[in-house]
């Protein structure tokens, strides 16, 4: 509540709206606040009355936190089994970052949303500088920030199966896990510059104005969220810093990684096509049938990519014919659409919805995945029992020796390649030879995995639970 004297005050200037005063020297940029009696530093209103529509509500108060769940859930299950891998490849590395980025970036909404919509507080008369602030952070920096992680981090992964696939020789040292860790270090630094850029350019500050209430002849204070552009940027010139940033951005987080992306699927996809023709793999240790293991990851990998980029399709089209609007005022009529923000809200819920898509992926192209999270949680209908056999073998027998136990001839932390095993009808029944066959590539043994759901001791065995859900064999 404001005091009778604030209430004069607002009666006595009557401003309504975003008028601005004489003593502001009519700038486009400073705005007469009446109720401090300053002059503000804005440029448009930050909580639009379009935004406030039953549909916008639909989108962002319901269902957005329907997907964040789902993709809490869904991913939330890939990133535990991949990181449950005692030896991971350079392949898992990028899925793993993936995974994580796209849930981050699903739950930083929330707060916001939840408040502002679900909680249905966007009615609210006066506003607050800590939720103008709130709506910065969840809506446009941090999933500016995951987002664009994700972006490269799918580049990463397409480059390294382009790689690995055409350069086999040349990938025993640019798709080393080393070397995927060095770019990923790159990957972050680059996203923190261009996060750091994003939120630099633009500031919030609240502006006061009056408003008549109702139909009955009694004037309002009202504060409102505005949006200004910062002090950096205005000494750099708006325009300039805005064009230029707009244009890199656009080009580098956007056009490029897209551009790459699309053609190192198109030859992969080319690659794939033509399998049986060409030598996929060159190495020394690599046994003919590893070229099926092969070719199935590579099928799955581009799979995900294609999600990706169709995924980023809506949200890339309102951003560059939101630009070309600004650059261009005549095209304003017929461009509209672009920035209606029921498009630009279901283009945002669209990248979101998609990370469930890539869980789908990884249980229907992915046997080792099943085999894999029925280990963890104990459920038969994700792999059958032949499957999850052939994908594991019992601990060896330890022959007592005079001062106990002897040592198993092959050490339980070493790699151990099927490719070093006699593969005969003699040593071998057809079945076992077939799994062996069928995962040349991969290790030989499991850490015997007790299910989730089958625990005797819950509380004693989760401290080391870690440790007993390790898998030693790579999934792809």
């Amino acid at each position: 509540m404001f005091s009778d004297q604030n209430v004069e005050i607002c009666q006595q200037h009557e401003v309504y709206g975003n008028g601005r005063a004489i003593n502001c020297n009519d700038s486009d940029d400073l705005f007469y606040d009446s109720y401090w009696n300053t002059c503000t530093s804005a440029t448009m209103l930050q909580f639009l009355d379009s935004d406030n529509t039953t549909e916008i509500t639909l989108i962002y108060g319901f269902l957005l936190p329907v997907l964040s769940c789902l993709v809490v859930v869904t991913n939330g299950i890939v990133i535990f089994v991949l990181s449950c891998q005692k030896s991971k490849t350079s392949t898992i590395d990028p899925l793993l970052a993936m995974a994580i980025c796209a849930l981050c970036g699903a739950i930083v909404p929330l707060p916001f949303t939840l408040w502002y919509y679900t909680f249905d507080h966007k009615n609210d008369i006066n506003q607050h500088i800590e939720l103008c602030y709130l709506h910065k952070i969840c809506m446009e920096v941090l999933p500016f920030f995951f987002n664009t992680l994700v972006t490269l981090f799918t580049l990463l992964l397409g480059c390294q199966r382009f790689i690995a696939v055409h350069y086999p020789l040349r990938s025993a040292y640019w798709c080393t896990r080393q070397m995927m860790h060095r770019f990923s270090s790159v990957i972050v630094v680059i996203t923190l510059f261009w996060t750091f850029l994003h939120c630099i350019v633009e500031s919030r500050v609240i502006y006061h104005f009056c408003l008549h209430y109702g139909d009955v002849d009694m004037t309002i204070w009202v504060a409102r969220c505005f949006i200004g552009h910062s002090d950096i940027v205005k000494e750099i010139g708006v325009n300039t810093f805005v064009t230029v940033f707009d244009f890199c951005r656009l080009s580098f987080l956007v056009f490029i990684p897209s551009t790459i992306l699309l053609v190192i699927t198109v030859l992969l996809i080319r690659t794939i096509r033509t399998a049986d023709k060409m030598e996929l793999s060159k190495q020394r240790h690599h046994r003919l049938s590893n070229r099926t293991s092969s070719r199935n990851t590579t099928i799955m990998l581009v799979v995900i990519i294609l999600i990706f980029l169709l995924a980023r399709v809506p949200s890339t089209a309102c951003i560059i014919l939101a630009k070309i609007t600004e650059f261009f005022p005549s095209t304003s009529d017929g461009l509209a659409f672009a920035t209606s923000p029921h498009i630009q809200a279901i283009a945002n819920v669209i990248v979101i919805a998609v990370h469930p898509f890539t869980f789908a992926v990884y249980m229907l192209m992915s046997r080792r995945f099943r085999v894999a999270l029925r280990r963890v949680l104990g459920w038969r209908f994700l792999a059958s029992d032949e499957e999850v056999n052939c994908f594991s073998t019992g601990r060896p027998t330890l022959a007592p020796g005079p001062f106990g136990p002897a040592a198993p001839s092959h050490p339980w932390g070493a790699e151990m390649r099927t490719s070093s095993l006699p593969l005969t009808s003699t040593s071998l029944g057809h079945r076992e030879a077939k799994c062996l066959r069928s995962n040349s590539n991969q290790d030989e043994r499991f850490v015997v995995v007790t299910p989730l759901f089958a625990l005797p001791n819950r509380f004693r065995l989760f401290r080391k639970a870690r440790n007993r859900w390790s898998i030693n064999r790579d999934l792809f």
